[in-house]
């Protein structure tokens, strides 16, 4: 029976990446990251991202060092009810990052959140929502910093108002409140 080091060393040789190896045994980015260096699996070159794509922890700890929220946006609110619901609901959800686009003295990113409610008849109403942030930054992210920000903060960021605007608008449309699950890392 293997222990988690050889378990991460065999994920990783068999082409895991660092995020989904940690997600799959239960254990932190660090510790996974840590077993690898260690191991001599791992050789990240300043900065530059590891084979798995993943980038240098240092410099993502850079990043996230200098970077700083200005602002949060409303963008766009799409919400349509065809007909009355009958009996019992359900939603189906679909969530998407976008960004980094450059602003002046940083970026801004956001997620978007689809909603397709549905009853015993199927499919009756949707409703979308567009939240993006402004990022204060020194150093605008490069593909593998922001898919790891993408993947590890933005989404902490921005999900707690998303969850807001699903609860109100809900409410507004004449639904039971949907109050979405607080989102766990």
């Amino acid at each position: 029976m293997e222990n988690k080091s050889e378990t991460i060393r065999r994920l990783y040789r068999e082409g895991k990446g660092i995020s989904e190896i940690a997600k799959a045994l239960g254990l932190s980015y660090q510790r996974v990251y840590t077993t690898l260096r260690r191991s001599g699996l791992l050789k990240p070159k300043g900065g530059e991202p590891s084979p798995s794509g993943e980038p240098d922890p240092e410099a993502y700890a850079r990043f996230l060092q200098g970077l700083e929220i200005r602002s949060v946006e409303l963008m766009e609110v799409h919400a349509k009810l065809e007909r009355s619901p009958k009996g019992k609901l359900s939603f189906r959800m679909g969530l998407e990052a976008f960004g980094p686009e450059p602003r002046e003295g940083g970026f801004s990113a956001g997620l978007a959140l689809g909603l397709d409610f549905q009853d015993e008849e199927g499919p009756f109403g949707f409703l979308r929502l567009r939240v993006r942030a402004g990022y204060a930054t020194p150093l605008f992210p490069d593909e593998p910093l922001f898919r790891a920000f993408r993947e590890r903060n933005l989404i902490v960021h921005l999900w707690p108002y998303l969850r807001l605007y699903a609860d109100f608008l809900t409410a507004q449309m004449g639904l039971p409140r949907l109050v979405l699950p607080a989102w766990k890392v």
